[in-house]
């Protein structure tokens, strides 16, 4: 293929990667069931749009190319949706991919030109949009004929001792636990993820807690002990009073009150959950608008 000839407007180039990035982004979140809040999402759409800026370099050996391709990729999306977990991030990499794949497919024309791993068509910025617009809108019709299994991971924030703690909460109408002597709803914290962003004397209670140290619970943090029957088996596990919002909800919407958070020393789970919400508090989460802001 002869080298690329063709006038491109920088500003075109850019603000036309950054929209169909954007695109691609929302069209992998559904797919590998994550959320995405509107800032992380601007901020993926811009090193989509940074990426693609090797159109204009000196075209590389195909090898250099496809690594480039892959690891802009994983970045791209990583600056979207962070680290959900490893086998979560590279569900999100590959339905990223597949998705581009997919554009280029479908509008591959004679006259298209390559460099480094970059396609370059012969068509106008709003045919391109158009074209990443329909697979998105294929694969929200594709959703909803067949259904989602399972829940949604969601940006939401906990509040436990006077704290907010920003997390990614799971609904999982499997999971039902209440505190025995108020009935509150209960949901499971993973200790592990907001370990070090808990107050310094709810955390150091914790760590000794799943230490072995078992201490006392501390009756100025509102501690108590939940009885909690798992696959592993039954299991105690300390919990405080919170309160649980979904981010970016309208005003009364998206947010449980009068909750109590059950920590627990769990491995990071394959959705990359922070939050495990069950079917008592799920139901404040349901309706709410698919993508929160910051």
């Amino acid at each position: 293929m002869p080298p690329i000839k063709t006038v491109i407007y920088l500003d075109v180039l850019l603000l036309t990667n950054f929209a169909l990035t954007l695109l691609f982004l929302l069209a992998s979140g559904l797919l590998a069931g994550v959320e995405c809040r509107a800032g992380r999402l601007l901020l993926g759409g811009a090193a989509g749009a940074a990426s693609s800026l090797a159109l204009l370099a000196p075209e590389a050996p195909d090898a250099a190319a496809l690594l480039y391709k892959v690891s802009t990729a994983a970045l791209t999306v990583a600056a979207a949706y962070g680290w959900p977990g490893g086998r979560c991030f590279a569900r999100l990499v590959g339905w990223f991919c597949a998705g581009n794949l997919l554009l280029a497919g479908a509008l591959l024309l004679p006259g298209a030109q390559t460099n480094n791993g970059c396609i370059y068509l012969p068509l106008s910025p709003g045919a391109l949009l158009a074209g990443a617009g329909g697979v998105l809108l294929a694969v929200q019709g594709v959703l909803r004929f067949l259904g989602r299994g399972g829940g949604q991971v969601f940006p939401a924030r906990l509040t436990v001792a006077d704290t907010a703690l920003d997390v990614r909460a799971f609904c999982d109408t499997g999971f039902s636990v209440q505190e025995p002597l108020s009935g509150r709803a209960v949901v499971l914290v993973r200790f592990g993820a907001v370990q070090g962003r808990l107050p310094p004397a709810l955390g150091t209670y914790l760590e000794q807690h799943f230490a072995g140290a078992a201490p006392l619970p501390v009756p100025a943090l509102g501690v108590r002990l939940v009885p909690c029957t798992t696959v592993a088996g039954h299991c105690i596990l300390p919990a405080v009073p919170a309160s649980l919002c979904r981010t970016g909800s309208p005003a009364g919407q998206g947010r449980a009150e009068h909750l109590y958070a059950a920590f627990a020393d769990l491995p990071p789970p394959p959705d990359g959950w922070e939050v495990l919400v069950g079917v008592e508090a799920g139901d404040h989460f349901q309706q709410t608008h698919p993508l929160s802001h910051d």
